[in-house]
């Protein structure tokens, strides 16, 4: 995306606010000009009580320097809180923004997102876009305006010779240098930006995997890398620097450069008697001075422009990307029952038309309301792939998948997920506290419903030996509890959410024997008057399904109940002797003692 396109789009979101940013240029144009009379008046005033002490009272100079230095400080004020009133509300809006564009993309389209470089986006990249609104949009109008006033004074009131001399210099600080720092700054903010979007993303890695860095002596490995990264960031940053000091000392040669001109022309006009010396001299310097504020400020402010194109356009490309699946209709219809099936379905992650290997071949099941079906088989064979369809998080090449006897596209997507319950091996434990947790089933329950919950989900005993109870913070990524808690508290939420659709995606996958049983006796509570969908690679946790569909190569080679296959003696039977010892353990397990 062109810088003039993330440009227009910047402005365009402003739209709302155009009112206060007018205010805000206005009150800087009055401050600029302010500044410039102060020091013109004093310098003429001066020099004048200097020349001849019985000329003008002191009081009136004092009484006119009071005047303008209050339009100074009050014209300031203003351009400070409009300008930043603009900015802050304008990023609160841009963050608003950004998460309700990556909502609908998740998860087909945040899959391959690092979450350091994501929190860096938006973050970092909205705090860089701010200056644009803040101390950007203004000080590049204004450095067309006041110069134009101030050269229009000096030719009205003054001289036009002072106006001649000092447009050369003005237009070399208006259009050349900021030219020069964008050409000489450029080559190192985008490499920068990177860079800084690496670091963080580095950083969350590293946090998160201190414990593994420590165990396996992948510490200097990890800081090499570090290291390499900060080096990209450190040469990005030099390059800006010296960008911003070549434009200052310009800029200050520039300055020194129309003062000794505006002397220069001083001098000839007094020879020449065209002008009252005590007058007009003070006030032709001073302009030449003060005048160049406007201007400075516009150069100053290039890095940051250029930045803030850099981080607009880094969210832009995540929030333009177009979602994998879109509701398509306005209305649900209602929820005729909580059967499942998928009629033909193929699906291939990135899309049929990539060419990307295929997923699902062909599958066809259905589940009535209320059974328990469950989906076995190696790893990749496509059984998450089949809840992530049953979801709508992709939808299917080929084929249709169905909810309540309706395709799910006639649903919308809200309504859909609000059918369906998931618990999985992976389910998300907020840094936050138990009962907020448990609450992201249904945020507006009561307590006794919330008690209700973790009464079924076994989760009771435990809450209440907690000295805070469920006000306990559970960590980040729930690292204060342990597997098994983190599971009950998802058990908890679908039992909280009262979906009549249940998924089960490797929901015991990871937890020890003990904690295997405590879960599965909370999952058979939660199971109750549910459409049950289990995904399973641990075949104990299938052997009472309803009926069982074994997927190979994306598609079902075997069904039937767990007899009806090990008589069958094919695929599922030799998955189940591979797991046979696991899976006598499991049966054999004595009953926990009561507590």
């Amino acid at each position: 995306m062109s810088n003039s396109r993330l440009l227009r789009r910047l402005l365009a979101f402003m739209r709302p606010l155009n009112g206060v940013m007018l205010i805000s240029v206005s009150a800087r144009t009055v401050k600029l000009l302010m500044q410039t009379a102060l020091i013109a008046f004093a310098a003429a005033s001066v020099a004048r009580h200097l020349a001849d002490p019985a000329t003008g009272a002191i009081g009136d100079v004092v009484l006119g320097l009071v005047g303008i230095a209050f339009l100074l400080g009050l014209s300031n004020y203003i351009e400070t809180y409009t300008g930043h009133f603009v900015a802050f509300r304008l990023l609160s809006m841009l963050r608003n923004e950004f998460y309700d564009r990556m909502e609908p993309l998740a998860p087909a389209g945040t899959g391959q997102l690092r979450s350091g470089d994501a929190v860096s986006r938006v973050v970092s990249d909205c705090e860089r876009i701010e200056p644009f609104y803040a101390h950007t949009i203004a000080p590049v109008i204004t450095a067309f305006v006041v110069p134009a006033i101030l050269l229009w004074f000096l030719a009205r009131y003054v001289h036009v010779d002072y106006a001649r001399a000092l447009l050369p210099f003005l237009l070399v600080m208006v259009l050349v240098l900021p030219v020069i720092t964008a050409l000489s700054g450029g080559r190192g903010s985008e490499p920068w930006r990177r860079a800084q979007g690496e670091v963080n993303a580095a950083l969350t890695d590293s946090l998160q995997g201190i414990r593994d860095t420590v165990a396996f002596g992948y510490g200097e490995r990890r800081r090499k890398l570090m290291w390499q990264i900060g080096e990209r960031l450190k040469r990005g940053q030099d390059t800006i620097t010296r960008a911003d000091a070549l434009q200052r000392g310009v800029t200050e040669l520039v300055i020194a450069a129309a003062a000794i001109a505006m002397l220069w022309v001083s001098w000839d006009l007094w020879q020449a008697g065209a002008i009252d010396p005590l007058r007009d001299i003070p006030i032709a310097v001073a302009i030449a001075i003060t005048g160049f504020n406007a201007p400075q400020a516009m150069n100053n402010v290039v890095g940051d422009f250029q930045v803030a194109m850099i981080s607009a356009r880094r969210l832009f490309e995540l929030m333009d990307q177009k979602p994998a699946v879109e509701d398509l209709v306005a209305k649900s219809p209602p929820l005729a029952d909580a059967s499942i099936a998928l009629r033909h379905v193929s699906f291939a992650y990135g899309g049929a038309a990539q060419s990307a290997a295929p997923v699902l071949r062909d599958i066809s099941f259905e589940v009535e309301a209320g059974r328990h079906i469950a989906l076995v088989g190696s790893s990749g064979a496509g059984k998450s792939t089949i809840a992530n369809l049953l979801l709508r998080f992709w939808d299917a090449d080929e084929g249709t998948v169905l909810v309540g006897g309706r395709p799910v596209r006639d649903y919308t997507l809200e309504d859909l997920r609000g059918h369906i319950a998931v618990v999985s091996q992976r389910n998300y434990t907020f840094n936050t506290t138990i009962i907020e947790n448990i609450r992201m089933g249904r945020p507006d329950a009561t307590q006794a419903e919330v008690d209700e919950a973790a009464r079924r989900a076994q989760l009771t005993d435990w809450i209440a030996s907690l000295p805070l109870g469920y006000e306990t913070q559970v960590g980040e990524m729930g690292s204060k509890i342990s597997g098994g808690q983190r599971q009950r508290i998802a058990i908890a939420r679908a039992l909280l959410k009262d979906a009549p659709i249940l998924v089960l995606d490797e929901a015991t996958s990871n937890l020890d024997v003990e904690s295997e049983r405590e879960v599965n006796a909370a999952i058979r509570e939660l199971a109750q008057g549910r459409t049950t969908l289990t995904i399973a690679h641990r075949l104990s946790t299938v052997l009472n399904a309803d009926e069982i569909l074994v997927l190979e190569h994306g598609g079902i080679v075997e069904r039937g109940t767990h007899a009806t296959l090990l008589a069958q003696r094919g695929v599922y039977a030799r998955l189940f002797e591979l797991q046979q010892d696991e899976v006598d353990m499991r049966l054999t397990v004595a009953p926990l003692p009561a507590k």
